[in-house]
Parts: structure tokens; sequence; C-alpha cells
């Protein structure tokens, strides 16, 4: 049997070491090649999470109880939050790739589903670790196949000082893979 530890400040602080910042982490992505465009993605995005997985459960039912056994893997949405800047160019390419796979005014496609998706890639820094002034990458998630469903409404009002515009995209992938670290010996796969 392992030794108890003792639940104290110290050992708290060993246990956490420096802890992960939520603050410390980028979103990079391209557009598609029939937008042109190259947005600065990193720097406007202001939050964004980290994916979740999910298993759905399979029910069996067997002499009165039910035995649940793991089923499929689905991927939910994932949505980013943008500061809307002057130029109002980031807004407007996530509008236009929309655009892409379904336009405004009729109900068809100008891009196949390949050409109208992306890779997304959410790195996680760390505050402890650099190299050239750089902070190093804890975790790589990679969204594949990702394409924004919704770019959201800006709220405006009389009343709303001393802020930026901001406005969310939720975009679906076909899966994830995730990376510790970007050293390739310590490699963790999700698909």
């Amino acid at each position: 049997m392992a030794e108890a530890k003792l639940l104290g400040v110290s050992g708290f602080q060993q246990a956490v070491k420096g802890g992960v910042r939520p603050n410390l982490f980028q979103v990079n992505h391209e557009f598609p090649d029939a937008m042109a465009t190259e947005e600065d993605v990193a720097f406007l995005c202001k939050s964004a999470s980290l994916p979740a997985s999910t298993i759905g459960t399979v029910e069996l039912p067997f002499r009165g109880r039910v035995i649940k056994v793991p089923g499929d893997r689905t991927f939910e949405s994932w949505t980013a939050t943008f500061y809307n800047e002057d130029t109002w160019k980031l807004r407007g390419a996530y509008e236009s790739w929309i655009g892409l796979t379904n336009a405004v005014n009729a109900n068809s496609a100008t891009s196949s589903i390949s050409e109208a998706s992306k890779d997304i890639t959410i790195l996680q820094l760390d505050k402890f670790k650099s190299t050239d002034s750089k902070p190093e990458t804890i975790r790589e998630y990679k969204l594949v196949g990702a394409f924004p469903v919704s770019v959201s409404q800006i709220s405006v009002a009389f009343d709303n000082n001393d802020s930026y515009e901001e406005f969310d995209v939720e975009f679906a992938y076909q899966y994830f893979t995730s990376t510790k670290g970007l050293n390739p010996l310590e490699k963790v796969t999700v698909s």
C-alpha cells in the first residue's frame, strides 16, 4: 500500500509545480485558398477552449439490469472569441469563409468541402520554459478539417464604453489530434 501524502501547502505546491495558465495560449489557422487572405488570428483571438473528447454510451438491457458499454466518439463544435479591429478584415474573412460553403442568395457552395476545410491549431504555452523569449508549447491540439458554421452578432450600445467589439466564431471539425509538447517522442494522438 502506498504511503499517504501529507496534504499541506508545501505538498500542494510540489504537486501543481508552476501550474498551467489559461491566458497562455495561441490559436492559428489558414483561410481557404479561394479567399486569398492572411488575417492575424493569433493576435486577435481573445479566448478559446481546448477541445472536449466525448464517448457515447450504449445501454444493453440484461435480466433487469442495464450494462453500459463505450459507444462512438463525437466531436462537439468548437468556439473562439475574436476582437473586431477597425478594418473589419477578420470578421469579413469569416463571413466570406461561410459564404464558400453556402452563399447568402443561393443554396449553393462555391468551394468543395475539402477546399473549404482547414486545420486549426491551439497551443497551450508554458510560463516557466521558453526558447528565444518564446514560451514553449506544453500541449498542441489540431482540429482537423474545420470550417465555420456561425459568426455571432456584435452587440452595440450607447452605454458600452471603454471596450472593444468582440464576436464568436463556431467551427465544426472532423476530429482532433493532440501532442504533448513538441517532442516527437512524446506524441499522444486522439482520433
